[in-house]
């Protein structure tokens, strides 16, 4: 288990604030994610446990979305 994911463990309402690519399975923060939160330090924490990932309709990231285009979804 990641720390990040320790961290939401601790803190399972912040995990609204971060999201998984259906393809790859990886975790990032939201982009929408606000520069405080509570509690104390809430946001600058996510912001170094995870990278920040910003998903298309279809839930993919970018990496993989251009994988899709070229049939290797998850790639």
């Amino acid at each position: 288990m990641s720390e990040g994911d320790e961290y939401l463990r601790m803190y399972p309402r912040l995990e609204k604030w971060v999201h998984r690519c259906v393809g790859c399975q990886h975790r990032g923060y939201k982009p929408e994610l606000p520069a405080h939160i509570p509690p104390g330090g809430a946001a600058k924490n996510i912001r170094s446990l995870f990278d920040e990932l910003s998903l298309n309709g279809d839930g993919l990231c970018q990496q993989c979305a251009r994988n899709v285009g070229r049939g290797n979804a998850g790639a």
